[in-house]
């Protein structure tokens, strides 16, 4: 096995299982893409029908303290799309500040990589990785705030319930949750809280909280809300029921991600064991797929084995994911 075949075949394998890492990560909570388009499409009209604009005043209020020059920046494409995925991981950052640190991180180890190989092809994949990897990072970090605001939700709506029985309207018990509550909860809040004071239209307010935080507990809970204030009633006991289902709900997501970690484990064995069994067989024999490097048609087989295992990793994919 030439030096060229090894080091591409240890690229594509750990392209293989990164991408592999991706496919298999089941999301516990949140929505889906079909669901996600139907929630932008919902949160434009409700934008729209109150003749408001879809920017959040605090955001605003930031941008224009921001030069010229770097609000030219933030305004490039792709930077409203960055910007929501730093937002829903937690990051206050700039979208453009962030994006050009990615540049330069990936700029750097990919002429790190031209400086000791000299390929333009393995040049090129080291900075598509390195570019990739700190989104890749982003999207782990959403899943796990989302995840942990799911889990705090209930909780909130419980403090909601007791202040507006003891007396508080119904904004000062966001202020309340946003004081006496950890993050992520306090900081969605809080910025819900803010908006509303600012003059923002309640109903506007949520749905700029749900692009924020896509979460289907969120949307039964600002539904309920909204509803009960057209129609009345009475608001601490609404908020009481909804946090027992959305308590029930996390558990049985829980109980979903237990029930699907034994599938995950296995589908890692079943895609890492061809690639284990090829390194293992080349060490003991290493003769053993001789006639298969000296095919004009290695490289194509070197292919078409990687491509099968993505395929596998897809039709695993489908296979463990559990619609609930």
């Amino acid at each position: 096995m030439t030096s060229d075949m090894v080091t591409l075949f240890v690229g594509l394998v750990f392209l293989t299982v990164l991408v592999a890492s991706q496919i298999l990560v089941l999301p516990t909570l949140g929505t889906s893409r079909a669901d996600s388009r139907k929630l932008k499409q919902r949160l434009e009209g409700v934008i729209l029908a109150h003749g408001d604009s879809d920017a959040s005043i605090i955001k605003a209020k930031y941008l224009k303290r921001l030069g010229p020059v770097e609000r030219s920046l933030e305004r490039f494409p792709g930077m409203g799309a960055l910007k929501t995925l730093l937002d829903q991981s937690g990051k206050q950052q700039m979208a453009y500040r962030f994006a050009l640190m990615l540049l330069l991180l990936a700029a750097g180890i990919a002429s790190i990589v031209w400086l000791y190989s000299h390929q333009p092809i393995f040049t090129l994949g080291a900075f598509i990785f390195a570019a990739a990897l700190p989104i890749v990072w982003l999207k782990k970090q959403r899943t796990k705030r989302l995840d942990k605001f799911e889990e705090q939700l209930p909780e909130a709506l419980q403090m909601m319930s007791r202040a507006l029985r003891t007396g508080y309207p119904f904004v000062e018990c966001m202020k309340i949750v946003s004081t006496e509550m950890s993050e992520p909860i306090s900081q969605e809040f809080g910025m819900t809280y803010e908006e509303i004071n600012y003059g923002r239209d309640i109903e506007v307010a949520f749905a700029l909280m749900i692009e924020r935080v896509p979460s289907l507990s969120l949307i039964a809970m600002s539904t309920a809300i909204i509803i009960q204030r057209e129609t009345g009633g009475n608001l601490a006991e609404v908020l009481l029921k909804i946090s027992a289902v959305l308590s029930g709900r996390f558990k049985l997501q829980r109980r979903i991600k237990t029930l699907s970690a034994d599938g995950i484990f296995s589908a890692w064995i079943l895609l890492l064991l061809p690639m284990a069994l090829f390194a293992i067989l080349n060490l003991m024999g290493p003769d053993y797929f001789k006639p298969v490097y000296d095919s004009p048609d290695r490289m194509m087989y070197l292919y078409v084995f990687m491509g099968l295992e993505l395929v596998a990793a897809f039709w695993i994919r489908l296979i463990i994911t559990i619609d609930a």
